[in-house]
């Protein structure tokens, strides 16, 4: 796990020997980037999730229900979201299969120690709120695969953390638009990143 502590750049030059005395621009990473990087070389392992196959309720244009889970997005491009909107990346794929437990209304919430909300919110599963959804375009590998970054602001902890996560759309071509490449596709990895500080 890496520690955002400040933003550095990297400059990455373009060595194709066939541009041999040609200039080309150059692509300044930012130190995110350079993780994103850095991850998808030395953590990338091929994974395989299936689209949800339980109940999407859309309840208004930043927040899904996916069964009893809720999903809230912010910050995110409405193409983008349809990749949530379909099913194909869901709550389950951070937080796993365990059903939450039934949330506490204020009355019982008033019966715990303060501790013990602490504790209670801390734990719950039940809702998830990520935001800056973005392509990786520096590090897809089009047509077929492209990758994305989010950040997730975990009830556990006081600092948001950055997500990685692959789509695969094995019938894509360079003819696909984004819209039918994401309607089509699988998450294909999915890992935590950097813990935003």
């Amino acid at each position: 796990m890496f520690s955002v502590i400040s933003c550095k750049t990297k400059i990455v030059e373009n060595n194709n020997s066939s541009n041999f005395g040609k200039t080309e621009p150059k692509r300044v990473l930012d130190q995110q980037d350079s993780w994103a990087e850095k991850l998808f070389e030395e953590k990338y392992i091929k994974q395989n999730y299936e689209k949800f196959s339980g109940t999407i309720e859309i309840l208004n244009n930043s927040t899904l229900k996916f069964d009893e889970k809720v999903l809230e997005i912010w910050n995110t491009e409405d193409e983008i979201k349809l990749i949530f909107e379909k099913g194909i990346f869901y709550p389950n794929i951070l937080t796993g299969n365990q059903k939450s437990e039934p949330l506490k209304t204020k009355e019982e919430l008033k019966k715990l120690s303060q501790n013990e909300r602490i504790f209670y919110n801390m734990t719950r599963i039940d809702s998830l709120r990520i935001s800056s959804v973005k392509e990786l375009s520096f590090i897809s590998k089009p047509p077929k695969v492209k990758r994305y970054q989010f950040i997730n602001y975990r009830k556990s902890s006081m600092n948001p953390q950055i997500y990685y996560f692959e789509l695969t759309n094995d019938k894509a071509t360079e003819k696909t638009s984004n819209k039918d490449f994401i309607e089509n596709s699988k998450v294909t990895f999915c890992k935590a990143g950097s813990i935003l500080i």
